[in-house]
């Protein structure tokens, strides 16, 4: 059965409105229906509850912004200038969309199991970390551990500029992020990053 195609647009961007201002669990169906100007009963005809929708929802900006990132990494060669592109990259789309940010780290914690961990932003991660260890152009160390700490740095200062207490646009922190990103990442005596 076909969705609606001239309603589909503005349904996704209520679930992204109103989920990025009231999180996941405090939305209904109806909210979403107001923030969407239909009714819930067109909602529920094509998806069984709001987290259907809104897991539908997330894994198509999820992967849309994973897919952009690994774009933009793909363009470099070296590993540092791969995780350099990544931030830069992520903090122009933190600074250009940042209620379509809001709605992905709101609804992460609910919906993050409806993207497969072989297809989301740790894989990834772990996956550049690991051949940057095996070239010796970053520390050993557990690439797990690793990009979760990439996504701390990178991430912590986004939800701070969310929340009013960082200054933006968050692009111009970018020299400063990486500069923690390669006293975490780098090995002084043996590794180091690219000079600029």
């Amino acid at each position: 059965m076909a969705r609606p195609i001239e309603k589909r647009e503005h349904i996704e961007k209520g679930v992204v409105e109103v989920v990025a201002r009231k999180g996941l669990r405090g939305t209904t169906i109806q909210d979403i229906a107001d923030g969407a100007s239909v009714s819930p009963g067109l909602l529920y005809r094509y998806w069984r509850n709001r987290d259907d929708l809104a897991g539908e929802v997330y894994r198509k900006h999820y992967q849309a912004l994973l897919e952009h990132l690994g774009t933009l990494a793909a363009r470099e060669k070296d590993v540092w200038s791969k995780l350099s592109a990544i931030v830069r990259g992520f903090l122009k789309f933190a600074d250009g969309n940042p209620t379509l940010l809001k709605f992905i780290l709101l609804s992460q914690h609910d919906l993050h199991r409806t993207v497969p961990p072989e297809k989301g932003i740790r894989a990834f991660l772990q996956n550049m970390i690991r051949g940057g260890m095996a070239t010796g152009r970053l520390r050993r160390m557990d690439p797990d551990l690793a990009a979760q700490l990439f996504l701390g740095i990178v991430l912590q200062p986004v939800v701070g500029a969310l929340y009013g207490d960082l200054s933006q646009p968050l692009e111009r922190h970018h020299a400063d992020i990486l500069a923690a990103l390669q006293r975490v990442l780098f090995d002084d005596e043996k590794t180091s990053p690219p000079r600029a």
